[in-house]
C-alpha cells in the first residue's frame, strides 16, 4: 500500500525516531562538543581542515537515505525479505572498513602542553621532505607528529596529499555508509509501521459493518 511522505516521516514519531536519530547524534556530539570527553574523539573520523564539510555531508547523505526508502518502497510492490539483511551487512562492512582504517591510518597523539591526547589521519605515503629528514630506520608516526604538535601543516609535511586525501575519503565512505545502512533498515521499518496505519484507517471497524439482509 503506497502512503504519503508525512505519513511515513509521521512514524518515526515513535520508538523508531529514537533509534533513527542515533546515526544524526554522533557526528552532531562530536562536531559541537569535540572536546567534551574521550568518547567525543570516536564518534566521527579525524578528517583535519574538512571535517566541518564532511560532518554536513554525512547529515545530508543521512536525510537523502530515508526519502530514497520512501522513493524505493513506494515504487516497489513488495519489499523482498532479503533486503534488510542486505542492509545490515553493508552496515557491518562499513564498520570493519571504518575500524581497519583507523588502525592503519588514524594516530592518537599527546599534546604536551595540555597532557591531551589528539586523533589524526595520516596518509600511506611520505613525502620527499620526510624520507630527507627522518630515515625508515628510525621513522615512528606517533614521536614525527609529536615532535612539533598534530598540526594538520605537519601531517600534509610528511604525508602525501594524494594519500592524505585518499585515505580521508575512505573513512569518511565508510563511516557513512555504515550509519547509512543503518538508517535505511530503520526507515524500512518506519514505512511498514506507516503502512499499516495508513491500512487500518481505511478498513471499516467490525462495529461499522453491516449484517447482512436475508
Amino acid at each position: 500500500m503506497k502512503i504519503t511522505v508525512r505519513q511515513y516521516y509521521g512514524a518515526f514519531v515513535s520508538l523508531l525516531g529514537l533509534v533513527a536519530g542515533v546515526p544524526f547524534v554522533a557526528p552532531l556530539l562530536h562536531l559541537f562538543f569535540p572536546s567534551s570527553s574521550a568518547v567525543a574523539d570516536y564518534l566521527y573520523p579525524p578528517l583535519g581542515d574538512a571535517e566541518w564539510i564532511a560532518v554536513a555531508a554525512t547529515v545530508g547523505f543521512l536525510f537523502a537515505t530515508t526519502f530514497l526508502v520512501f522513493i524505493c518502497c513506494r515504487s516497489a510492490r513488495r519489499i523482498h525479505p532479503s533486503v534488510p539483511a542486505a542492509l545490515m551487512s553493508g552496515a557491518v562492512l562499513g564498520m570493519c572498513l571504518l575500524i581497519a582504517l583507523y588502525v592503519l591510518y588514524v594516530r592518537r597523539i599527546t599534546v604536551q602542553s595540555g597532557g591531551l591526547e589528539v586523533p589524526v589521519s595520516i596518509g600511506y605515503q611520505r613525502t620527499g621532505f620526510a624520507d630527507q629528514n627522518y630515515p625508515q630506520s628510525k621513522w615512528n608516526d606517533w614521536t614525527t607528529l609529536s615532535d612539533g604538535g598534530p598540526r594538520e601543516e605537519k601531517i600534509q609535511q610528511l604525508w602525501t596529499g594524494h594519500s592524505i586525501c585518499v585515505v580521508r575519503v575512505s573513512l569518511w565512505v565508510s563511516y557513512s555508509l555504515a550509519l547509512s545502512c543503518f538508517l535505511a533498515v530503520v526507515s524500512l521499518a518506519a514505512y511498514q509501521q506507516a503502512a499499516e496505519e495508513a491500512e487500518k484507517d481505511i478498513l471499516p471497524s467490525p462495529n461499522q459493518v453491516k449484517p447482512d439482509a436475508h
